[in-house]
């Protein structure tokens, strides 16, 4: 195939794209977009590839066609997999260098986006933003895609004897594709943003947009295709992010985008063709693989150590880019310009390369699971066997996304004719539940939870981004909340939400005044938890990061924040307006309690306080218990 540097060009505006998306530069929130950009081009390179080779020998030669990937892919990933692992091993603990590596292991399999569906873990537990390797899914996607399209699209040539029938039977398979990845995305969209049966489309209308140019030529009015194609890739970008709807439906967008520059840019008209395939835009595009390889490491490491930085940010960006720089002026571009006799043994490197580095990769993070012999019998760090959880998790109270069904749990001792409060909110209410239980049962009180993650009490739908849609049963279950509490009639109600919801003052005001005025009554107290901080870290991995052993009494400022700097002021003060609209409503203020002195650590007193980002371990609530029952008008008196 002819070179055009107008594609790599595209890489270019693709890869800029999902840069500024994963940086947090406000305005790109669509940033990721620009992995459906990369899509296409590979559908459409190596479909033209392999067009070339039937026309002209009649067969597939899968050898050397998978060399060429194994050159491509193969070394930068060894790379930079393996500088990460041993930053890593350099910068974090153990527990967190165990969990990378496992991921990483994952992903030198080519199977990153497997994982990525099958590790959904619980959302008291690690989110898949953390993950050193999270961007290897998308290479994944691709190698798998590599693995059946050439088989097809040669069956399919076969059969229909040459590209001018096979250019109407692939697009109509795409269209099929494209269908069903709507209708994955909108019944699972977590698998569907990772899976390749959903994205097999996308590759496949790069390859239809190979096969246009290949039998039609190129088009009319193409100046005025390149610039629709690049204000559609730039529109999804700036104009959508994961909250707007059906990603796979809204991809349609820089996807088509994508397709008119590849087809546009044939005729080499100037404007946007010339533009980009000018010296810097091809440039960027030709390091683009390695930008991406290197970018997500490096802003995750830097996360880690300058939480909340934009220098630190800044800082990962270009280290990343120079990284790509020099990966590709000695290392990617002598491999790939070497050419074999015999692929076969290329190949075979690359199979055994890939076993070598997952083997490798999963003895790192088998090794980094076990502690130092210095901790005797206990294979835990003993910061890690400080985390405590509040016991009603274990209750089977949670459905969290599953279902809406609601399940009170009724504490027990629980005695006819004793008052009764209710607990009710998601797990930032929750975790105030080992302190609520014990000051209440002192006062003689029922106690009864009603708690689902992940749901405020605030009677207004939102967008959920870790199942990828409205978060629906949220919904329902506040209904069947407020509908328990007007038939059982607590005396008392405690209400709770983390203030990380995406909602603004108007929301926030009026949707809790709307849960507020279903469940008031005469002689009900209903208090409203405000809430904690969430730190722009992980506490307890902070701690184990900095200390071989539990501190006795230690402040370290490496775990601290200013309170003032990620306190939840903005709902608070919402939350205490709805309150006041209503009579025995009212607002608990909690974030003094979690951080005195106006500092935010994650170990205060000999003790720990987060659990991780934004969850309180539960024996730090019974510490702080008198203060919080002061807040609520209880004794506390002793047992």
């Amino acid at each position: 195939m002819t070179y055009r540097a107008d594609i790599d060009g595209l890489r270019a505006l693709a890869i800029v794209l999902v840069v500024l998306g994963h940086a947090g530069v406000p305005g790109f929130g669509g940033g990721f977009f620009g992995v459906d950009v990369f899509f296409v081009i590979s559908g459409f390179l190596i479909t033209g590839l392999l067009v070339d080779e039937f026309r002209t020998t009649g067969r597939f030669d899968a050898a050397r066609f998978y060399e060429r990937r194994v050159k491509r892919l193969l070394p930068a990933f060894a790379i930079v997999m393996v500088t990460t692992l041993v930053l890593a091993a350099i910068l974090l603990s153990p527990a967190e260098l165990a969990r990378h590596a496992k991921e990483a292991a994952w992903a030198a399999a080519w199977m990153a986006n497997i994982h990525q569906v099958w590790s959904d873990t619980s959302y008291f537990g690690e989110t898949r933003e953390s993950g050193l390797f999270l961007h290897a899914w998308s290479l994944s996607v691709e190698e798998q895609f590599y693995l059946l399209w050439p088989i097809l699209l040669l069956a399919a040539w076969r059969l229909a004897r040459g590209a001018a029938t096979v250019h109407r039977v692939v697009p109509l398979a795409t269209v099929l594709a494209f269908l069903w990845g709507v209708w994955r995305a909108h019944v699972d969209p977590v698998s569907a943003y990772f899976l390749p049966d959903a994205r097999a489309w996308q590759l496949m209308l790069g390859a239809c947009a190979f096969l246009w140019v290949d039998t039609q030529g190129a088009p009319s009015h193409a100046r005025r295709l390149c610039l629709l194609g690049l204000f559609l890739i730039v529109f999804a970008a700036v104009g959508f992010d994961k909250s707007s709807g059906n990603l796979m439906l809204l991809a349609a967008i820089p996807t088509l985008g994508a397709v008119l520059l590849l087809i546009g840019g044939t005729e080499r008209n100037g404007g946007v063709n010339r533009a980009l395939g000018s010296r810097w835009p091809a440039l960027v595009g030709r390091v683009s693989y390695g930008w991406y390889l290197w970018h997500w490491p490096a802003l995750v490491l830097a996360a880690l150590l300058f939480p909340a930085s934009i220098l630190g940010v800044a800082a990962a960006v270009l280290a990343s880019f120079v990284l790509a720089i020099a990966m590709y002026r000695w290392i990617e571009s002598p491999i790939r310009k070497r050419r074999s006799d015999d692929p076969r043994p290329v190949v075979l490197l690359g199979v055994v390369g890939s076993i070598a580095m997952a083997l490798i990769a999963l003895q790192v993070a088998k090794s980094s699971s076990v502690e130092p012999v210095r901790q005797l019998e206990s294979s835990q760090h003993p910061i890690q066997a400080m985390v405590t959880f509040p016991e009603i998790y274990d209750a089977g109270c949670d459905d969290w996304y599953h279902s809406a069904d609601l399940k009170p749990c009724f504490v027990s001792p629980f005695s006819e004719g004793s008052p009764t409060v209710v607990i009710a909110g998601d797990s930032i209410a929750l975790q105030w539940f080992p302190a609520i239980r014990s000051m209440f049962q002192r006062n003689g009180w029922n106690i009864v939870v009603l708690t689902k993650s992940a749901c405020a009490m605030v009677d207004r739908p939102f967008f959920y981004e870790r199942i990828g849609r409205e978060y629906t049963e949220c919904g329902e279950w506040r209904d069947a909340v407020i509908e328990f509490i007007r038939e059982t009639r607590p005396e008392r109600v405690v209400l709770g939400s983390a203030g990380s919801y995406p909602f603004g003052e108007s929301e926030w005001t009026e949707g809790t005044a709307e849960v507020l005025s279903e469940i008031v009554a005469p002689e009900r107290r209903i208090d409203i938890l405000g809430p904690s901080p969430t730190l722009p870290f992980d506490g307890l991995a902070c701690m184990i990061r900095h200390h071989p052993e539990a501190p006795i009494d230690v402040v370290d400022s490496r775990c601290t924040v200013p309170l003032a700097d990620v306190r939840w002021t903005d709902v608070e003060r919402w939350l205490a307006v709805a309150a006041e609209r209503f009579p025995g409503v009212n607002f608990i203020e909690t974030s003094t309690i979690v951080c005195p002195g106006g500092i935010c650590s994650a170990w205060w007193s000999g003790q720990l306080v987060f659990r991780d980002t934004q969850h309180l371990n539960a024996d730090f609530t019974v510490g702080v218990e008198a203060d919080l029952a002061a807040r609520l008008g209880l004794v506390t008196a002793g047992p």
